[in-house]
């Protein structure tokens, strides 16, 4: 078990890992300037979530992943040694996690903004999720499978970075036109 599966389990015992994870990678990316763990908390709700302590401690890991450098940013889903299924419930379970995450704080960000307000390839990251968060988990296990599976699971990953990335910088340039167009008589 990672050090991140055990801190996920500390923080919720009603809410699977992959999908508390999911939330609050989506709760980030939605609004990336500032995570607002009052405002996870109150989304959640207190009766899901364990001591504040283990939540903190949780969120400050998985923040960690996500806003890594490296890119070795990593979704938390079952890893190889579970069947083909679990992983791909995981991985659905974190997408729709991502999404519910994402929406709450996208849509209570300042302005009200709206989807058709997202970069153009942020929409189609968040169909796509929509898409792999109701993905049949009825599978064999083949080689096709595996394969697909893997390029599923590799998409997700890069394309929740993708997300935050591009309305980081859609941030950037919202702030510095709002400053230059105060400067300006």
């Amino acid at each position: 078990m990672s050090d991140l599966q055990a801190l996920a389990q500390n923080a919720s015992s009603i809410i699977d890992p992959p999908e508390l994870h999911g939330v609050v990678c989506g709760f980030a990316a939605g609004e990336p300037a500032q995570f607002m763990l009052s405002e996870f908390v109150q989304l959640m709700g207190t009766d899901v979530l364990s001591d504040e302590t283990a939540v903190s401690d949780f969120v400050s890991a998985a923040l960690e992943g996500l806003f890594a450098q490296d890119m070795s940013f990593v979704p938390l889903i079952p890893d190889d040694e579970y069947p083909l299924e679990q992983r791909l419930a995981g991985l659905s379970a974190w997408c729709a996690g991502f999404l519910s995450g994402f929406g709450a704080a996208f849509g209570g960000s300042e302005g009200g903004a709206t989807m058709d307000t997202l970069p153009l390839d942020v929409q189609e990251i968040l169909r796509d999720f929509a898409s792999i968060s109701s993905l049949d988990e009825s599978v064999e296990g083949g080689e096709h499978e595996e394969s697909a599976y893997m390029e599923i699971y590799e998409y997700v990953r890069v394309a929740a970075v993708l997300a935050l990335t591009l309305i980081s910088e859609q941030a950037e340039r919202t702030a510095a036109n709002k400053d230059d167009s105060q400067d300006s008589p």
